[in-house]
Parts: structure tokens; C-alpha cells; sequence
């Protein structure tokens, strides 16, 4: 039966402490002398729990059964939480990447698959127009003219530049505002009877040396 007064001065006595389960009283303390009655002990809210100190010796501890349980389900609710948002974000990424990456490769070897159609194309054209003739050709080159000529510079792979001054072919000049022009990514295709085949944006020009 808990304490109506307290046992040492006969006081009145009031809440001290409550449990944190059920809220309901205790403990309490006298408001003359101080001293506090003995804790109320509800056992529908305790569970014995044994765990060892550091000596292995073994001890059985009273402990809150819904406040601690409680904590630790809300604590391994938030773990599991964080580790679902995680899963998710990690599959997505991963299939974000993986859609980027096959995108990019496709991207990659259909423009691959375009410039050696167009190149062999090309080549079957130069072919066709320059039976049996050797020839020189080189890749990325620039080119700036004034008009009449143009001067083509190409690096190649011995050391050297390949510097040539052709006739500036009327057609490709005529893609320009302004006679004065230069250009980049220009290939070139030098043959032995001294014709010269020019290819700019998958157009074909054929020109000869720049005679003063």
C-alpha cells in the first residue's frame, strides 16, 4: 500500500518521481524533512535483463520493458529506414549510370559507323575517278585562303607538316561570307598526276596546285 504520510515526521507528502512507462507514481517526498519513500516497483513494466561485467561475472538487471524497447525498435526502425533509402538510391543510380553509359557507347559507335560510311564512300568515289594512281593522303588539317588560294596545313606522322598552296575550289568558297576564310578539320588527298581532292563537312572538292 503506498504511504499516505511520511513515516519519519508524519508530513504530507508529494510526487517524486514517476515511471516511464505506465506514468504512474512511484516515489514520493516529504515536503517537511525530506526523506523519500520506498520506490514503487511496477512488475508489468520491467523485464529482467542479464547481461556481464568486466570481470565475466554475470548480473540480471531490472529494466523498463516499453521505454527501452522502444528506443531500440524506434532506433532499428530508423537503421532500417536509412538503409532502404540507401538500397534505392543505389539501384537507381546504378541504372542511371548504366542507361548514360550505354547511351554514350551508342552514341559513340553510331557516329563511328557514319564517318567510316561516309569515308568509304568518299574513298570509292576518289577511287573510281583515280584508277591506279598513288597518293598521299592526311587528316585534320587547316586551311585559310583569301579567294583564288588557299594554303593547306596538315600534321602527319614522320616529324614533319604537309604545307601545300591549291587552288581555292569556287564551290568551297562560295560557303563563306567573306573571301577571306579559314578552316579546321579539312582531310586531304594528294595523288601523283598532281590533282588534289578535298573533303569539308562530307563534301567532296577537287582542286590542283596553285599556279602564281
Amino acid at each position: 500500500m503506498p504511504d499516505i504520510s511520511c513515516r519519519l515526521c508524519g508530513g504530507s507528502l508529494v510526487n517524486c518521481s514517476l515511471c516511464p512507462n505506465c506514468r504512474k507514481i512511484t516515489q514520493q517526498i516529504c515536503n517537511i524533512c525530506g526523506s523519500k519513500t520506498q520506490e514503487q516497483v511496477h512488475p508489468n513494466c520491467l523485464y529482467l535483463e542479464s547481461s556481464r561485467t568486466r570481470n565475466g561475472m554475470k548480473i540480471n538487471l531490472l529494466v523498463h520493458t516499453q521505454g527501452s524497447r522502444i528506443d531500440t525498435n524506434q532506433h532499428s526502425e530508423k537503421i532500417r529506414t536509412l538503409r532502404n533509402v540507401l538500397l534505392v538510391f543505389g539501384i537507381v543510380g546504378f541504372f542511371v549510370v548504366g542507361f548514360v553509359v550505354v547511351n554514350y557507347f551508342t552514341l559513340f559507335q553510331n557516329q563511328t559507323n557514319e564517318d567510316q560510311v561516309t569515308k568509304t564512300t568518299i574513298t570509292q568515289q576518289l577511287s573510281q575517278n583515280h584508277d591506279n594512281l598513288s597518293h598521299r593522303s592526311y587528316d585534320n588539317c587547316l586551311a585559310y585562303g583569301s579567294g583564288q588560294s588557299m594554303t593547306v596545313t596538315c600534321p602527319t606522322g614522320y616529324g614533319y607538316v604537309y604545307q601545300a598552296i591549291l587552288t581555292a575550289p569556287q564551290k568551297l568558297v562560295s560557303e563563306f561570307s567573306d573571301q577571306v576564310f579559314s578552316i579546321r578539320g579539312i582531310s586531304v588527298v594528294e595523288y601523283s598526276d598532281g590533282s588534289v581532292v578535298l573533303q569539308y563537312h562530307k563534301n567532296v572538292y577537287t582542286t590542283s596546285f596553285f599556279a602564281n
